[in-house]
């Protein structure tokens, strides 16, 4: 008993300088994201600002993306992003399928990811991705609500560990291999914002009928007004 006492004790010793070692070269981000809202009404941009605070050299080498998970009210323009991604503007892809024209109770959810600067983590990097809100159907009080996910923080270091314990997701590899999905560490973030709801216009059920008279009484004094036109019209042809 004693001996094995001695041989995990020494087993221990062994590995830990080797733990503490890991511990101590591990890289620990310090990670800020700030997001603003721009526009009104069904097409609005978002802006995210990503600041890391001492920076680690050994991240030149560490892959960084944002993934976005959009819900059933709003979508990303497959084409807007391609067209982004070409100007190189915005190094983004989306996972999923996006119907542009369907209303958000026939609607599918998908994801977006944005690599951050292609794969390197800088200290500040500004971001601005359209959404656009989708047709609600109507109900009591005129305004629909759609909350908008925060997005997760994706590092990928090959070469080097991330400190902490956060949780590890699969994604693509690049913008470039959409197909290749890693694993990437979903990394923990000050958020300088709070969870949304944006508010989309819908119509209105209290106003259900005062339209339903108004177009009642429209459609009325339409057909009066052609069928006027047309007997005028027939009294001429009968004078001549």
């Amino acid at each position: 008993m004693y001996h094995l006492f001695a041989f995990c004790l020494n087993i221990f010793a062994f590995f830990l300088p080797l733990i503490n070692c890991s511990e101590k070269d591990c890289i620990n981000l310090d990670v800020t994201i700030t997001q603003k809202i721009e526009n009104l009404g069904f097409h609005r941009d978002l802006n995210w600002l990503v600041e890391t605070q001492n920076l680690d050299p050994k991240t030149s080498a560490c892959s960084v993306a944002l993934k976005l998970n959009i819900g059933q009210g709003m979508f990303v323009n497959p084409d807007q992003v391609d067209d982004l991604r070409r100007l190189k503007k915005l190094d983004a892809i989306i996972d999923g399928i996006v119907d542009i024209e369907a209303p958000a109770h026939e609607a599918t959810k998908h994801t977006v990811y944005i690599f951050l600067n292609g794969t390197q983590l800088l200290d500040k990097i500004a971001l601005k991705l359209p959404i656009h809100l989708r047709y609600q159907r109507s109900l009591i009080g005129g305004h629909g609500k759609v909350i908008l996910n925060k997005p997760w923080l994706l590092v990928r270091c090959p070469n080097s560990i991330i400190c902490g314990k956060d949780r590890k997701v699969s994604a693509p590899i690049s913008s470039k291999e959409a197909e290749s999905f890693v694993v990437w560490k979903n990394i923990s973030y000050k958020a300088q914002f709070d969870e949304m709801e944006l508010l989309v216009p819908v119509g209105n059920l209290n106003d259900y009928a005062y339209v339903a008279i108004i177009t009642c009484i429209l459609g009325c004094a339409g057909c009066v007004y052609i069928l006027s036109l047309t007997t005028a019209e027939d009294n001429e042809d009968n004078k001549k």
